[in-house]
């Protein structure tokens, strides 16, 4: 018997996550989009290691929409149980709201979803597993992508409109959620242009990934 759970196990790792990790293990060259993504976060960081500072002005929001900041997320006081979520984000659960922020690069990235923080930060889960140093002011976005699609990974500042939820929700990458997004459309609109950046999400047949 236990020559067999040792056959099923090595035949578990080989059809799903040891491929991945090996995968992430060899030396291949930077993507276009790591690329891009490097020399914006460089250009970000330098700005007095605070790029909300920098941040452009915000076009106005739709008729029905909240504009949220991060610092909006938390009360000042931390109790026994860590941050506790203010009322005002309490009472917009389920409600349409904006917020701008930069796109988490990671090395694994969950398909159809982005991690989106107040300043550009880079994590590996390879590496590091889920002990990293993410803020925790750290949003979960949803996208309404086809099943296994991965998020393109997009520089800069970006400006998100959706439906927010709230409440501690564990997640299938082993973190867990206080906040998410789910927006209305699959588009990434950076702030500086106010333009789509991705309306076209790459298919699965193109063969393409824009993250490791």
């Amino acid at each position: 018997m236990r020559f067999v759970s040792l056959i099923l196990i090595v035949l578990a790792l080989a059809t799903t996550g040891l491929p991945r990790l090996l995968a992430h293990g060899r030396q291949t060259p930077p993507t276009p989009a790591e690329i891009a993504w490097s020399r914006a976060t460089m250009k970000w960081d330098k700005l007095n290691r605070d790029a909300r500072n920098f941040l452009p002005p915000r076009p106005a929001a739709p008729a029905g929409v909240t504009d949220l900041e991060f610092t909006d997320f938390y009360g000042a006081v931390i109790g026994d149980r860590g941050p506790e979520l203010t009322a005002k984000v309490r009472a917009l659960a389920g409600q349409q709201v904006r917020l701008v922020g930069f796109m988490v690069r990671q090395s694994l990235p969950t398909p159809g979803v982005l991690l989106l923080a107040p300043q550009p930060v880079q994590v590996d889960e390879v590496e590091y597993g889920a002990c990293d140093d993410l803020p925790p002011q750290i949003v979960r976005v949803f996208l309404p992508l086809p099943a296994g699609t991965q998020v393109p990974l997009t520089p800069g500042p970006l400006l998100l409109t959706g439906t927010l939820e709230v409440g501690q929700q564990s997640e299938p990458d082993g973190r867990n959620s206080f906040l998410r997004i789910r927006p209305n459309t699959p588009a990434l609109t950076p702030l500086i242009a106010s333009r789509t950046a991705a309306a076209a999400i790459p298919s699965a047949s193109s063969q393409l990934s824009s993250q490791p």
